[in-house]
């Protein structure tokens, strides 16, 4: 059921940024996909669908439109296109929300169906919506049937938390479509159960109880989720670590939910951002040599790159076959790429990782780490490292002596300058595995 599916050809993508909780900048990263996208030469429309607090004007500077979605959806006019205004940049249009209108919030289901059938037929390349926090209804069935849909949150645990729980209800409302159009009425009633379990439970278990007993509709449901590929982008982050999140969360998505999401980037945190809000202008086209408008368009590029569509892979994972694969890497890969993988899984495994906020999976956490220390064990046991230490023209000869340091003393042994590891090296430079601490 996604609209890229029933869309003609020539008609626009449909793409959506939403986010489980509020005050993540979302509304920031869609007018700044959309100025990036016009200025790349291709016509967008940006639809504030926030339809409780729209406010995506105002990051564009603009005045509040005189008309708006909530207009046309109470039919007051049978165009959408009559609420569609110019925003002064060029091929970048902006449908606001809602308009003095207290009950559009929340839309009928007959609504939200013409909605979608109308926003198909609008003259763009692409359609981007901006979509309002939280998990209701409207937002998750325009985040879930989206061509393309990007999650904006913060580096902190609360958003991490609520980015997971919105990632599981946007697949079971999937579902729950999927289910409708197939009129099959298990997979509706167990996505009603998982839905009362969204925190604990796993929303592929679903596709997994229906294969028991009706295979071909179970992967007629494979087939379809596997194009279920949310982005991820972390906002106003402040330090590596917090870079760092959104690789660690696009792992733990993948192994511990089985719902792959795809890290598109993290932007900095800026204040000028805040000024440009109070001043009411566009940071991108206000301030388009900044570190963090460098990193928006970054982020934009790889979210409108043919490799960001639809990948496949939600569900069950293939176990690892080999250590390479226990460490994500491909066969042969060198030591330190073996090295690095190791030490990136490490902290993206310790018990107090960010990015296992909320997440109740500390046995499958101690089974993933022991896996990870057997692969590893396997792949160094004739890991080496780069040394600076001065070595003998004759490395293989029993009698080599070790250089001395000043003094006449031999040289000790010392530790590899790699936060986390367990390896030194001795005088000559050979590595030595000491025993790794439990995470």
């Amino acid at each position: 059921m996604n609209i890229g599916a029933r869309a003609l050809a020539g008609r626009p993508q449909v793409w959506a940024v939403g986010g489980g909780k509020g005050g993540t900048g979302k509304s920031l990263v869609a007018a700044s996909l959309g100025i990036h996208l016009a200025q790349m030469g291709r016509r967008v429309i940006l639809v504030d669908g926030d339809l409780g607090a729209p406010n995506l004007h105002t990051i564009l500077g603009m005045d509040p439109p005189p008309l708006a979605l909530s207009d046309f959806i109470k039919r007051r006019f049978d165009s959408i296109e009559t609420v569609v205004f110019e925003t002064g940049v060029e091929r970048l249009s902006l449908i606001s929300g809602a308009r003095n209108s207290l009950d559009i919030e929340s839309l009928k289901h007959f609504q939200k169906t013409r909605l979608l059938r109308v926003l198909l037929g609008l003259p763009a390349d692409v359609v981007l919506l901006d979509l309002g926090a939280g998990t209701s209804l409207n937002v998750l069935d325009l985040f879930s049937l989206a061509d393309r849909a990007l999650l904006v949150i913060l580096p902190e645990p609360t958003s991490v938390e609520n980015c997971y729980r919105f990632l599981k209800a946007a697949f079971l409302r999937r579902l729950y479509h999927l289910g409708r159009t197939l009129g099959h009425q298990p997979i509706i009633d167990l996505v009603m159960e998982h839905r009362d379990q969204a925190d604990d439970g796993r929303p592929y278990e679903i596709i997994e109880e229906i294969a028991r007993v009706d295979s071909c509709v179970a992967a007629t449901l494979a087939s379809h989720v596997d194009t279920f590929l949310p982005h991820l982008v972390i906002n106003q982050v402040r330090s590596h670590e917090d870079e760092r999140l959104g690789e660690s969360m696009e792992w733990i998505s993948d192994r511990f939910i089985r719902i792959p999401m795809r890290f598109a980037g993290a932007i900095p945190y800026d204040p000028t951002l805040v000024q440009c809000v109070k001043s009411r202008q566009a940071y991108l086209s206000e301030y388009p040599r900044t570190r963090t408008a460098e990193m928006l368009r970054a982020v934009a590029e790889s979210f409108s790159s043919p490799r960001a569509g639809p990948r496949g892979g939600a569900g069950p994972r293939t176990p690892e076959r080999d250590a390479y694969s226990a460490l994500d890497l491909r066969p042969g890969a060198m030591q330190e790429e073996v090295l690095t993988a190791y030490l990136r899984l490490r902290r993206t495994l310790r018990s107090d990782s960010p990015a296992l906020a909320s997440l109740d999976c500390e046995a499958e956490r101690q089974a993933t780490v022991a896996a990870i220390e057997e692969a590893y064990r396997s792949l160094s046991r004739n890991l080496t490292v780069p040394s600076p230490v001065r070595r003998s023209r004759f490395p293989c000869s029993r009698n080599v002596v070790p250089p001395r340091r000043r003094g006449g003393r031999p040289s000790a042994r010392r530790r590899v300058d790699i936060p986390g590891d367990r390896i030194t090296l001795d005088s000559m430079g050979a590595a030595h595995r000491l025993p790794v601490a439990d995470l």
